[in-house]
């Protein structure tokens, strides 16, 4: 021991003079929190005798917590290199297993989204999930290609389809035109037709004959307007409302149709008030409308029968307001309509007269002349009694 260990703490002394005089063995460190003295005390006669004493050897624990104190750094060093190592170790193997992989995936991934050519299948390493997400990856571009082929080819066919019915389209737009224009030229023709057959007659009556022949020059001038809209080939344009007398215009039409009347035995009555206020609608085609109705009443009746034509001034509701309205019924005692017919006849074409040379477009030029007006028309019948036709127009008084 040196110099500095021979001073012992009281406490030393006092457990070496102890274990003296009781004559045992004894080992203790000192202090015991942090020791820095290892004590091991023999006694060196029996306690029976008188004299008593022991031998104590006293170790510097200093060296000894110096290792320890270097132990443990090399331990702490040693760990946090292991710690290091371990995690270089990891990162490189991740690199080299998984991220070098997910790269070379997002790479195909972005190619596969811009690319027009089949892509290249990836290389698959090993059998880890990786590899296994690699081979689903490779067998679902290769299933999306070929699906997107088959999407392209079935789009190209679809477009082709839809140009195909855009023709299609245009040629029956052109024949529900030309069938429109036809039947609009056929009315006049036959009351031109007619009117020339009584104009044949009329030898001495020269007003009659005036009269006839002004009808004839309206309705060759109706039939040179409606030819000269087939020739620029435009859709019916609605002429601007004018200032109309609707009675004069519509009984201009039963006027017309008064000689066909007559021949089939049928009687048309024309029920209005005295007068009514100048209008602002387009004549041409309140005339057309007339037309068409009555033209069909007379188809309706056979031998003999009756044709009512009644205008009034009414009012309709729209949007919650109600809003004047000239209201103009067209009734006869023809044969009627079957209901379930009921909500077919206004559809191009669509006729229940066709051995009878119907064409199905009278009531269809109704219905589209009436709505651009602004106005609704209704059609209520039964078999065997007839029908009724109910049109409004709302009501523009000319300014």
């Amino acid at each position: 021991m040196d110099a500095e260990s021979l001073v012992w703490p009281e406490k030393v002394e006092a457990a070496l003079y102890q274990a003296a005089r009781d004559g045992e063995l004894k080992q203790f460190y000192y202090p015991e929190e942090e020791p820095y003295l290892f004590i091991f005390s023999m006694p060196f006669n029996e306690v029976s005798s008188t004299l008593r004493g022991n031998v104590a050897v006293i170790k510097s624990l200093k060296m000894m917590n110096e290792k320890l104190s270097k132990t443990k750094i090399y331990i702490l060093l040693s760990f946090i290199t292991f710690i290091l190592f371990t995690s270089l170790l990891c990162l490189l193997l991740g690199h080299i297993y998984i991220s070098l992989p997910l790269q070379r995936l997002r790479q195909a991934m972005r190619a596969f989204r811009y690319s027009t050519d089949p892509p290249k299948p990836l290389p698959v390493y090993g059998k880890d999930e990786l590899a296994s997400v690699t081979q689903e990856f490779n067998r679902m571009t290769a299933e999306l290609f070929s699906a997107y082929r088959r999407l392209d080819v079935e789009t190209e066919h679809r477009q082709k389809l839809q140009r195909a019915l855009q023709d299609a389209d245009k040629l029956i737009t052109l024949g529900h035109l030309s069938a429109g224009f036809a039947h609009e030229i056929g009315s006049p023709l036959q009351i031109v037709n007619g009117r020339a057959r009584a104009l044949a007659k009329c030898n001495d009556d020269y007003d009659e004959v005036r009269r006839i022949a002004n009808i004839l020059v309206d309705q060759t001038d109706r039939i040179t307007r409606i030819v000269q809209r087939l020739l620029d080939f435009t859709p019916r344009s609605s002429a601007e409302p004018v200032s109309c007398d609707a009675i004069a215009a519509i009984a201009e039409v039963i006027d017309m149709l008064g000689f066909e009347a007559r021949r089939q035995e049928v009687a048309m009555t024309f029920v209005h008030p005295e007068s009514l206020p100048l209008i602002s609608i387009n004549k041409d085609s309140i005339q057309q409308v007339v037309l068409n109705l009555l033209t069909n009443a007379l188809a309706a009746i056979v031998n003999t029968g009756a044709i009512t034509i009644e205008l009034s001034q009414a009012s309709i509701i729209y949007a919650e307001q109600t809003i004047p309205s000239l209201k103009l019924t067209v009734g006869d005692t023809g044969t009627g309509i079957a209901q379930e017919h009921l909500a077919q006849i206004f559809e191009h074409f669509f006729t229940t007269r066709s051995r009878q040379g119907g064409t199905g477009l009278g009531l269809a030029v109704v219905k589209t002349l009436v709505t651009e007006m602004g106005g609704s028309v209704m059609a209520e019948s039964e078999l065997g009694k007839g029908s009724l036709f109910i049109i409004q127009l709302p009501w523009r008084k000319f300014l």
